[in-house]
């Protein structure tokens, strides 16, 4: 069977997004070092919470979700193409409503790929 495109997309998107949660979650690690308050300035308050390390994992599980949905988007979309789609795109979508700069080419990857599913589907 041929490898389709939206699979690549979804996949590669996918992988970067958890690659970018692997980062954050390391950021935090720093962060929790005695002395390490590298992001206690940065960290902007959320819901009356503003302890960093805490705002920090949920970002970061966030985008460790958004990722594997993405890789399961692609994934599926060998076998149902608009049940792979409708999770990548959700995926881009979500995560480029969460976390805009950070987000934008594993957005634009599963956005791409959630597209394309759709197109070959019908």
């Amino acid at each position: 069977m041929r490898t389709k495109v939206e699979t690549i997309l979804g996949i590669s998107g996918g992988f970067l997004g958890s690659v970018i949660s692997v980062f954050i979650f390391y950021v935090t690690l720093i962060n929790v070092w005695p002395g390490g308050m590298a992001m206690g300035y940065v960290v902007p308050e959320i819901f009356g919470y503003s302890d960093s390390f805490v705002i920090m994992l949920g970002i970061g599980t966030m985008t460790i979700v958004l990722g594997l949905m993405g890789i399961a988007g692609g994934v599926v979309a060998k076998t149902n193409r608009k049940k792979g789609g409708k999770l990548m795109l959700a995926a881009g979508v979500a995560g480029i409503l969460l976390f805009s700069w950070m987000w934008i080419i594993q957005g634009i990857l599963l956005i791409s790929g959630g597209i394309l599913a759709f197109r070959s589907s019908e």
